[in-house]
């Protein structure tokens, strides 16, 4: 038998950022299991990964007494299990699991940041967000960032050294399947029929946007850039992809002319964005800030240039210049600018969009972050059989 590990997330709808990824681990010899919340994916996603998901209610919120309870639930299951490895992710399962491995003397604990709340925050809940990181980080041997500038951002913060976070090749949080982002037959025939629907034809110039409608995605920024570039572009179209979300709503004034724009398309959350992905020219994504920022990944997948923010994840999703652009989420002009460059070059965008999607698949395939994982988990195992002080990750 393999070495055994447990890897965690607080809600059953975030085992999805480890879908496929157990049942290749389990190939390599590992004995593993998932953590999380019940809910409506635990089911699925033991089919699929062929492995067991241990069961603890984990608030996402902070709750001291039912935190306290989730905690000692966890000390049992973790003590029961006898792990070799404890990966837990997402902060509610990083700090409880992550604690509760500390306190059962777990050899490997790693806790995976996908991000940083704080980023957008200020004042007591900074600070409070801070302190919670801190002991989550405190309380592992190891951490792992999803990317780059995600690394840098947690050093800043002082929530681990820089010396103890690493980064599986060049980010994110389980790769991708290449295969899901081909335009199939099918694909074809929903994109034909989704531009009949909204009325596009090959006279537009689509920008789109898939993810939560919030303001730190920067859904303000996209809509006041859109309006000013149809000014002079009338041919230009918006596509977006998502629902709203009430913990940190758009403002009103944008709601309302996402609803009554008629060129702005909103189509809701959609199960399969794919072929929205196809029928855009550009995609755009001024978030606020992101651990690493799949979408941007997925939209370079479906070979369709990017124009991210020049934030912290967002900026380790293109190469500037190549696949893309790096926008100042400050400066309008700016976004404006390198906006309209896409909008008036249709050669320059299928060249980007080639180019991206060449270095995304290079890069960020699921077999390619599933090998890196494997060996980051041997380099731990190795390390922690050498005396205190010889590490080499």
């Amino acid at each position: 038998m393999g070495s055994k590990v447990i890897q965690a997330v607080t809600v059953s709808e975030s085992l999805y950022f480890m879908k496929g990824q157990l049942k290749y681990l389990a190939a390599c010899g590992y004995d593993i299991k998932a953590m999380s919340s019940n809910g409506s994916y635990v089911e699925k996603f033991e089919k699929q990964e062929e492995t067991q998901v241990l069961l603890i209610e984990m608030e996402r919120e902070i709750s001291l007494l039912k935190d306290f309870k989730s905690l000692v639930k966890c000390i049992r299951i973790i003590r029961k299990e006898k792990p070799d490895i404890v990966n837990a992710s997402t902060p509610k399962a990083g700090l409880i699991v992550t604690l509760a491995a500390y306190i059962c003397r777990v050899p490997i604990r790693i806790y995976t940041l996908r991000g940083l709340r704080m980023e957008t925050t200020s004042g007591l809940k900074r600070q409070i967000l801070v302190a919670a990181e801190k002991v989550a980080a405190g309380a592992s041997t190891h951490c792992l960032a999803v990317s780059d500038s995600l690394k840098s951002r947690i050093a800043e913060f002082g929530i681990a050294p820089i010396e103890k976070i690493s980064v599986l090749g060049k980010g994110s949080g389980d790769g991708f399947n290449i295969a899901e982002f081909q335009k199939t037959a099918e694909v074809e025939e929903t994109i034909k029929a989704n531009r009949k629907e909204y009325g596009l034809t090959e006279e537009h110039v689509v920008l789109g946007f898939v993810g939560r409608m919030t303001k730190d995605k920067g859904i303000t920024e996209l809509i006041d850039s859109f309006l000013a570039l149809h000014k002079t572009h009338p041919n230009l179209r918006l596509l977006l992809i998502g629902d709203y979300e009430m913990a940190d709503p758009v403002e009103e004034r944008i709601q309302k002319e996402i609803k009554e724009n008629p060129y702005i398309i909103h189509t809701g959350y959609q199960g399969n964005p794919v072929p929205f992905y196809h029928m855009m020219d550009v995609f755009v994504f001024l978030t606020k800030r992101e651990g690493f920022g799949n979408v941007a990944i997925e939209a370079a997948l479906s070979k369709v240039p990017v124009i991210a923010a020049n934030v912290t994840g967002a900026k380790n999703t293109i190469v500037d210049g190549k696949t893309g652009f790096l926008a100042d989420p400050e400066n309008p002009l700016d976004i404006l600018e390198k906006l309209e460059l896409l909008i008036l070059a249709p050669e320059i965008r299928r060249q980007m969009g080639e180019q991206g999607y060449k270095w995304a698949v290079e890069n960020f395939s699921n077999h390619v972050m599933w090998k890196e994982l494997d060996r980051y988990y041997q380099t731990c195992l190795a390390d922690s059989l050498k005396p205190a002080g010889q590490t080499h990750i």
